[in-house]
């Protein structure tokens, strides 16, 4: 008999977390249209209810890659996309939205999705070289071990050792007149249940981003040519391959209950 997976440890909102990370981005247009299959895992590609919640307006784009040494369910490893803005029904404005986002363990799987809406799945992540000391590459494979081909890859490295520390906050986004609020659509329920919980309401969030040690760094979105396609070469349709980032260290993420809102 298979050895049975202990039960998901529930942590409801606040959350105080720290983190290294690396925030990669770029501007897209909206005439370039949304590529649905590198905006969504196919479990919400296949929700019209989350696809089709607003029109997407492009805007920034930024891919995090994220090591937690500390929160309320355990280390865990993450890669983000928000893609841009989309306007929120009921005349909510626009906001950005996380659409896809993996992470390496179950319990932040459930806690994402239901404390926020955040569509979280869990991957296989495999590092070339140290994440906490440039360069290095990551690498996202499927949860199934029998796959062996890499969906996502990005590489980082030094922008020169000369570039300075300086300290980092959301206050400093805020001042760049840069999304710091994130509005998310209701989740379609996925199997196993208990893992890829459903909800059934918009939840917006505002998180508090501190570091004390921040550092630009390039972030390199050249995928391996066998998982390329001839469009999918840089991973995003037509992107280039260099893209300035940022390395947050000593990093601490404060994240509240979510205000519900009536669409």
């Amino acid at each position: 008999m298979a050895d049975q997976l202990p039960p998901i440890k529930t942590a409801p909102p606040p959350w105080t977390c720290q983190y290294q990370a690396y925030i990669g981005s770029f501007y897209v247009s909206p005439k370039s249209g949304l590529p649905r299959d590198v905006a969504y895992e196919p479990l919400e590609a296949s929700s019209a209810e989350f696809t089709e919640a607003g029109v997407w307006k492009g805007g920034l784009v930024m891919i995090q890659l994220l090591r937690y040494s500390s929160t309320p369910v355990g280390p865990y490893d993450e890669m983000i996309l928000l893609p841009g803005n989309f306007d929120v029904p009921g005349g909510h404005g626009s906001h950005t939205r996380i659409t896809r986002i993996y992470v390496s363990q179950r319990d932040t799987t459930y806690n994402g999705r239901k404390n926020w809406n955040i569509p979280k799945h869990i991957a296989r992540f495999h590092y070339t070289g140290d994440f906490a000391a440039p360069p290095f590459t990551v690498q996202l494979y499927p949860e199934d071990p029998a796959i062996t081909e890499p969906f996502f890859t990005a590489s980082l490295q030094h922008l020169g050792f000369w570039t300075p520390m300086f300290p980092f906050s959301s206050n400093f986004l805020k001042r760049l007149g840069l999304p710091t609020t994130m509005v998310q659509p209701p989740l379609p329920e996925g199997e196993p249940k208990e893992v890829l919980c459903g909800t059934d309401a918009w939840y917006k969030s505002s998180g508090s981003i501190y570091s004390s040690k921040a550092k630009l760094v390039w972030m390199d979105l050249k995928q391996p040519e066998k998982e390329a396609g001839h469009d999918r070469e840089n991973w995003w349709p037509g992107i280039k391959r260099w893209h300035l980032g940022i390395w947050l260290q000593n990093a601490q993420l404060d994240l509240g209950e979510p205000e519900v809102l009536k669409i």
